[in-house]
């Protein structure tokens, strides 16, 4: 079992140390339930996924901490984008090749968003559209 996997059945299953919660497992986790689900069945599950992990870990999930619903949903939304360019590589060819392009990049939303809508408390509890730039690869 890759790497890649282990960590996708650990968030599933809530063991995921939280050391490993890394900006990039969260995009290795987004990726494969893209790949695994349709898009929008995808997103309710990562959604649901990350509240209860957090939880589940010790964090908790509030205006100020936590889960954070745009940063979530552009997340999806550029990683679908992402797949969608790449077809017919499997789950861990994407993870190695998104995880190694300037996509994966932290600083990625900021492209899109001022940092000020991005990181308001209204941003974290729901979606806002990008102020400075549409959402595309």
């Amino acid at each position: 079992m890759s790497a890649h996997l282990q960590l996708v059945q650990g968030f599933q299953s809530r063991t995921l140390d939280k050391t490993h919660w890394t900006h990039q497992a969260h995009q290795v986790v987004a990726i494969w339930y893209l790949v695994n689900y349709e898009a929008d069945d995808a997103l309710c599950r990562i959604r649901s996924g990350i509240i209860a992990y957090n939880l589940a870990s010790g964090g908790e999930n509030t205006g100020q901490n936590g889960y954070h619903e745009t940063i979530t949903i552009f997340w999806w939304r550029l990683i679908d984008l992402f797949i969608e360019k790449h077809q017919g590589l499997s789950f861990d060819e994407l993870c190695n090749l998104f995880l190694q392009s300037a996509y994966c990049d932290r600083s990625a939303p900021l492209s899109f968003y001022s940092k000020e809508r991005l990181l308001s408390s209204t941003a974290r509890s729901r979606y806002l559209e990008p102020d400075l730039a549409e959402i595309k690869l």
